[in-house]
């Protein structure tokens, strides 16, 4: 078992409520947008601002590209979407995509088998390639949602692409219209998932090998299901205060899929065992209301932001005590994971994906001592 430990606070950076937290592929750095309109890109082993970029609008999306090194796309409130690469001191580059779309970029996902984006921005599901030619996703019909006696607005608040054989789909999770998982290729509904207790969902989280999709939904709590299925395999209770319910909160999986973390209006962080659903550990943080973004990596780092802090915001950095046992765990996971990985390349040798996964694993041990004896 693997605990986690408080590192840092950030508190210098932002002016304003901070929204979204993407850490690099690298584990080095951690990306930051919030309502001051400002990306930032931390060092994660002194806490210190790398980078700072003022945009135009608020950031609602900030996401680590997984097969390109060194870039981050960014999303806006109003709708605009770019690309910085090559961020140094004096200098960086930015590329703008003008997909059409309004609205604000709510989140995204990216497939490293088809090199291609799954965007919710305003009301609409948008796939797009490399090239960034996109089309719609269509709209759920309210026929799914087995009330169709007043339409409700359509918003994406998870993204997921999966492949079962040769037919790839992509899973999005609605606020209002459950859970429809979409042939990429036909553009067809092939299962769906409906909470009919729990109808609104706040946020979702895939497993490392799409074998289980967990739900947060606003008044119930968790419920995590195995894809395809349309019972909720567990449940997960979230502390709340009762008359603060209704709020998102991010909920992610991690360590491969054995825990489920998700944050809360009570000023913690609770982690679960995903097998057994009790309470692994809980993480102070001092808040109300919470994003959290996590790292699956062979040194686990886990962030947390409160929203709707204004000026007084901050984001909070654990790190997984690492043991012998827990990186080799790691290790073998990366090895059977390897194809859908974005850190190896799907063209190089068993041998050559093997030896870079046991590089990473390494330069992540060394990383781990470091930090333990200069913190």
């Amino acid at each position: 078992m693997t605990a986690y430990i408080h590192i840092r606070t950030l508190t210098e950076g932002h002016s304003d409520s901070v929204r979204s937290l993407a850490f690099s592929r690298c584990g080095r750095y951690l990306a930051s947008g919030s309502d001051d309109k400002c990306v930032i890109i931390w060092r994660l082993d002194d806490g210190s601002i790398l980078y700072c970029l003022l945009l135009d609008s608020s950031v609602t999306v900030v996401f680590w590209h997984p097969a390109l090194r060194d870039a981050v796309i960014v999303g806006c409130e109003d709708g605009n979407l770019c690309q910085l690469r090559h961020l140094r001191i004096d200098d960086f580059s930015r590329k703008d995509f003008d997909l059409g779309a309004d609205g604000p970029v709510h989140c995204l996902e990216y497939d490293t088998d088809t090199r291609c984006f799954a965007l919710s921005i305003g009301h609409h599901v948008y796939l797009a390639h490399e090239s960034w030619a996109s089309f719609k996703v269509p709209q759920p019909s309210e026929e799914l949602t087995g009330d169709n006696s007043q339409p409700r607005p359509v918003r994406a608040r998870g993204l997921h692409f999966h492949k079962k054989g040769t037919t790839s789909m992509l899973i999005v999770s609605y606020l209002h219209h459950g859970v429809i998982a979409w042939d990429v290729q036909s553009m067809t509904c092939l299962w769906r998932i409906w909470p009919r207790d729990a109808p609104l969902i706040g946020s979702s989280a895939a497993s490392p090998e799409i074998k289980a999709l967990i739900i947060q939904t606003m008044h119930k709590g968790l419920f995590m299901y195995l894809i395809g299925g349309s019972r909720p395999s567990r449940g997960f209770i979230v502390p709340g205060r009762p008359n603060e319910k209704g709020r998102p909160l991010q909920v992610r999986f991690l360590e491969g899929g054995s825990k489920v973390i998700c944050g809360s209006n009570t000023g913690e962080v609770r982690m679960w065992d995903t097998s057994s659903g009790e309470v692994f550990q809980n993480l102070p943080h001092g808040g109300t209301f919470y994003m959290n973004f996590l790292l699956v990596h062979c040194l686990t780092y886990i962030a947390a932001a409160p929203s709707q802090k204004g000026q007084n915001s901050h984001i909070q950095i654990w790190r997984a005590k690492t043991s012998g046992r827990f990186l080799l765990s790691r290790f073998l996971q990366l090895i059977g994971n390897h194809s859908s990985g974005t850190s190896l390349s799907a063209n190089a040798s068993p041998m050559v994906r093997m030896w870079r996964t046991f590089r990473v694993c390494i330069l992540s041990f060394t990383r781990a001592s470091f930090l333990k004896h200069s913190i």
